[in-house]
């Protein structure tokens, strides 16, 4: 900490910086990174693209009608199988792991507490642009999946 006696020696406009600055430093909210940031919000929106596709895919296997199980079955549980590889490639932002919000997830699965997990990236630091890359390809695979779904017609 600064004596008085030294703060009494520097000019005012200088102690008032000091003051300043050490008001902002202990003050400051964390800066977010911009890459994280925008990587958050895709993991967000991909999150929510795929709830309304496992719910598409569990209408679509609740449809027991033998012509469109015929037509569509095999479809139907490749894309269901797709959805769950997709579910394993998911990983968190890092930093943002306390703002998830969990509301959007489906916690009626029978074999996980979750029915989709949050993973680390297999133990490697990736830069917030890889993350905000990474993200960018979830989010792309979510979409394409659900377009695929729409082309099924009950």
């Amino acid at each position: 900490m600064i004596q008085s006696k030294y703060l009494k020696s520097l000019p005012k406009p200088t102690v008032l910086v000091l003051g300043l600055m050490a008001l902002l430093t202990s003050c400051g909210e964390k800066q977010i990174d911009e890459n994280l940031q925008k990587a958050f919000e895709l993991h967000n929106e991909a999150v929510k693209v795929r709830q309304a596709t496992k719910n598409q895919i569990e209408r679509l296997k609740s449809n027991t009608d033998s012509l469109f199980v015929a037509t569509y079955g095999n479809e139907i549980n490749s894309l269901s199988s797709a959805l769950e590889e997709w579910d394993e490639q998911l990983i968190e932002v890092p930093g943002f792991e306390d703002e998830h919000n969990h509301s959007h997830h489906d916690h009626s699965s029978h074999d996980h507490n979750h029915d989709h997990e949050h993973h680390e990236h297999g133990g490697q630091e990736l830069t917030s642009k890889q993350h905000l890359e990474v993200q960018q390809h979830l989010l792309e695979e979510i979409k394409e999946l659900a377009e695929k779904l729409e082309g099924i017609k009950q």
